[in-house]
C-alpha cells in the first residue's frame, strides 16, 4: 500500500497534458541561444507569452539549424516561430496565416566588387552560406548543381564574414538582422548588400504534434489577443 500510494504521489495524473516542446535557432537579436536550455531574444519571448496565454506547459530549447528542422519535420519539436521555404520540413508542418515579423535575405559582397541583382548572377559562382539555412527556398537554387554554384558552408555569421573579408568567395548569403549585428559588432567596413527576398515569419506547428491544427488555432487565437491588448507592437 505504501509503495502503491508512493507511485501515486510521483506519477503524471491522469489525463495531464504533455509538456510542449517548442524550439529556436541561433538568430541574433530574435533568438539568442547561449545554450539548449537558455535561449534569450525577441522572437523567444512572444514565444514564451504566447504559449503562457495559450496555457500550455511548456519548454523552449534552442537547436542548431539542421536539428531544429529535422526536430519540426518529426514531431520531437511540435511549435517554433520562423520561415518557410526550408525543404527538410515543407510539407511537414502547418503554417499560421498571422505575420509576426519580416525578416530579409540580403546578398553581401565587398566594395570593389559587383552586386547581382538576380539569383541567376550567381551562377557559377562561389557563395558563402550558413550550413542547414534555407534563405525562404533559395538554397534550393544555391545547391543545384545545373547552376553551377560552389556553397562554401560555414557555421556562425561571424565566421562568415571573416571568410568574405579573406576571399574565400566574392558573394555571402545572409539575413539581414543577424549580419547587421555582426557588421556593427565587428565594426567592418567595405562591406554592401542587396536585397533578395523578403521573408514573412510564422508560428509553425509540426503535422505531427497532437492535434496540431487545434494547436494553432489556440497559438493563433492567443497572439491576437495579446497584440490586441499591446503586447507586442
Amino acid at each position: 500500500l505504501v509503495i502503491a500510494f508512493c507511485l501515486g504521489l510521483c506519477s503524471p495524473a491522469r489525463g495531464e497534458a504533455p509538456v510542449l516542446k517548442a524550439g529556436v535557432l541561433d538568430f541574433p537579436p530574435y533568438y539568442i541561444v547561449k545554450n539548449e536550455n537558455d535561449v534569450r531574444g525577441s522572437l523567444a519571448e512572444v514565444i514564451r507569452k504566447v504559449l503562457d496565454r495559450a496555457g500550455y506547459t511548456y519548454v523552449l530549447n534552442g537547436y542548431p539549424p539542421k536539428r531544429l528542422y529535422k526536430n519540426i519535420a518529426d514531431g520531437t519539436v511540435q511549435v517554433w516561430l520562423g520561415v518557410g521555404g526550408v525543404p527538410d520540413y515543407e510539407g511537414k508542418v502547418l503554417y499560421s496565416d498571422i505575420k509576426v515579423e519580416e525578416i530579409e535575405v540580403r546578398l553581401y559582397t565587398l566594395d570593389g566588387k559587383p552586386l547581382l541583382r538576380k539569383m541567376e548572377d550567381l551562377k557559377g559562382k562561389t557563395v558563402i552560406l550558413q550550413r542547414g539555412y534555407g534563405y525562404g527556398g533559395l538554397v534550393s537554387f544555391l545547391e543545384d548543381p545545373r547552376n553551377k554554384i560552389t556553397p562554401d558552408y560555414t557555421d556562425g555569421h561571424e565566421l562568415a564574414f571573416k571568410k568574405l573579408l579573406k576571399g574565400r568567395a566574392e558573394y555571402l548569403m545572409d539575413y539581414r538582422q543577424p549580419a547587421d549585428a555582426v557588421i556593427s559588432k565587428e565594426r567592418l567596413s567595405g562591406v554592401k548588400s542587396i536585397p533578395m527576398k523578403t521573408l514573412g515569419v510564422h508560428f509553425i506547428v509540426s503535422k505531427k504534434a497532437p492535434d496540431a491544427e487545434n494547436l494553432l488555432k489556440k497559438i493563433d487565437a492567443a497572439y491576437l489577443a495579446l497584440k490586441k491588448e499591446g503586447a507586442f507592437k
